[in-house]
């Protein structure tokens, strides 16, 4: 008798934990809106956590994310930051435009001039 209720415990037990770690696997691919080509060292992050990770050489990148996560961010210097929302997608290819700053004014300072 002992043992059927520790079989069960045991069952119970591994189905919460199941439950409880669901991820899902998104993948993808980011290129510039402005040749086509794919951008290497995107961040990719999950909105709302600490998950995140770079696109590699390719532009490509798989991340598993909680399966309650609400979207995605894409950051890279010197093009917008995009946020796509996942709503059960496993494919998210992400398009980046540039995005032009200017400069204002330029400071020229003279470090070392004795005088």
């Amino acid at each position: 008798m002992n043992r059927l209720k520790l079989l069960i415990l045991l069952f119970v037990l591994t189905g919460f934990t199941a439950l409880m770690a669901q991820t899902v696997t998104i993948k993808g691919t980011v290129t510039s809106a402005d040749d086509g080509m794919p951008i290497p060292g995107v961040s990719v992050t999950v909105k709302g956590t600490t998950l995140g990770m770079l696109t590699d050489a390719d532009g490509r990148y798989s991340i598993a994310v909680p399966a309650s996560a609400p979207s995605l961010t894409f950051t890279f210097v010197g093009m917008k930051t995009i946020t796509e929302n996942i709503s059960g997608r496993t494919t998210i290819d992400v398009v980046m435009q540039t995005e032009m700053h200017g400069l204002d004014e330029v400071i020229v300072t003279a470090l070392g001039i004795s005088r």
